[in-house]
């Protein structure tokens, strides 16, 4: 039931499951089919999530876009890999190999969270490779501190899943409007999460040991793309304060802050999150 709801959900966007080897790691990722695509979108989740995080948006972006939405290695359905393959340029450079493995140039790329922050350091690091970006709720600067930072002060995690009853604590952590989520799926990516407890706690570290997603401000007014930055007003994961930081950074910047919205605005508001996105590649034409 759970794989049946998830495929269906996948459809609704035409999205379809591959795999393919990217150097050492198997990479899972979704994608349509688009003959000639205007523009071909890579879209990135964050910690702890993985490829669907984006599909409740996928069905409200233009048909003539094709769309790439891979598994970070150590998430989902790709290959789980070494503390570090998990760090921030480990991350970017696994995605241009991805899309070279897939004869891909250049992407509009979207980042949630730490595929946020990973998305920042991309287009920093490979500009040819990016035409704009789309940030919603971005890792990448800690000058105004969140719930999150107050709760890792205190030794507690509530991005991990250990034990029943996390799940539902994470959604409330993260969400502020919380989707419907039919029976199973809940329980089974309880499951799933508690199971992937002990890799998910080695990226966490891994992240937080290097301080790359911690404070990627160094990078910002290197950045050529434009960039939309969206941001969930009740973020408790990351503070929508830090908007603004990534607004005054890099120089063609739009932000979007949107009323009753957490942490995840592609899960709680996926219409509006993806009628922003392209409205802002309207815009933005490119080569």
């Amino acid at each position: 039931m759970y794989r049946w709801i998830i495929d269906y959900e996948r459809g609704q966007g035409g999205l379809e499951s591959h795999e393919v080897e990217v150097g050492e790691h198997s990479i899972a990722y979704l994608g349509n089919e688009v003959q000639n695509p205007d523009r071909t979108l890579l879209m990135v989740h964050g910690f702890g999530g993985n490829k669907d995080n984006w599909v409740r948006m996928a069905p409200y972006l233009p048909e003539n876009y094709r769309l790439l939405i891979p598994d970070l290695v150590g998430h989902g359905d790709s290959s789980i890999g070494s503390s570090e393959d998990y760090t921030i340029e480990a991350q970017a450079a696994m995605l241009e190999a991805f899309l070279d493995r897939l004869g891909v140039d250049q992407v509009d790329m979207a980042g949630n969270s730490m595929g946020g922050g990973i998305t920042v350091y991309f287009a920093s690091r490979y500009p040819d490779r990016v035409r704009t970006i789309a940030l919603y709720d971005p890792a990448g600067s800690d000058r105004f501190p969140s719930q999150l930072d107050e709760a890792l002060a205190r030794g507690e995690n509530p991005l991990v899943v250990e034990e029943p009853g996390d799940m539902d604590r994470l959604m409330d952590f993260v969400l502020e409007k919380r989707p419907f989520t039919p029976w199973p799926v809940p329980s089974v990516m309880e499951d799933k999460a508690m199971a992937r407890q002990n890799v998910n706690r080695k990226i966490f570290n891994a992240i937080l040991s290097s301080g790359e997603m911690v404070s990627l401000e160094n990078v910002l007014s290197s950045i050529e793309a434009p960039a939309l930055i969206v941001w969930g007003k009740e973020d408790r994961v990351l503070a929508p304060e830090n908007a603004a930081v990534f607004a005054d950074g890099i120089e063609t910047s739009r932000v979007e802050l949107l009323d009753g919205v957490g942490h995840v605005p592609m899960l709680e508001v996926p219409e509006k999150s993806a009628n922003l996105w392209h409205e802002f590649l309207q815009q933005h034409p490119g080569q």
